[in-house]
């Protein structure tokens, strides 16, 4: 009589997913093609890429220091768009790589603009929308 093989499971050597570390290697490969190929990329950093599920579409987002260069870094992004592809399947030990859509990340300019805003209040302002927290406290009666 056989003995029926039991199946090991195998031990999860990963510690991230699949779809983490192509976004890894998404973004340095970019930050390192940009070092390389336009001085328009001075002062824009990676911020992120978002890579799909399948694979086949990465976002690379990206913020730029200066908001005067913003057009000039976006044209860049597209006119080497075929370089920074060809530099990932250089580099990636996969099958097809990721389309890479390169978009500015919205979310440092709308922290900027908070954190003026929240400048911008005077001392009285803040105290007075606080309200009940200044020890001015009156419970209801019931």
């Amino acid at each position: 009589m056989a003995r029926a093989r039991r199946r090991r499971s195998m031990p999860n050597t990963h510690r991230f997913e699949r779809t983490d570390r192509v976004a890894q290697l998404v973004r340095s490969v970019v930050a390192s093609e940009m070092e390389r190929l336009d001085e328009a990329f001075d002062g824009v950093v990676v911020t992120g890429v978002d890579v799909d599920r399948e694979l086949m579409a990465a976002v690379v987002h990206y913020d730029v220091r200066d908001a005067d260069q913003a057009d000039a870094v976006a044209a860049s992004f597209s006119q080497h768009q075929h370089r920074f592809q060809r530099s990932l399947g250089d580099q990636a030990s996969m099958r097809r790589t990721p389309a890479l859509r390169f978009r500015r990340d919205m979310s440092i300019v709308a922290a900027d603009r908070i954190e003026e805003l929240l400048a911008g209040l005077s001392g009285e302002q803040v105290q007075g929308q606080v309200g009940g927290l200044s020890g001015e406290y009156e419970p209801d009666e019931r």
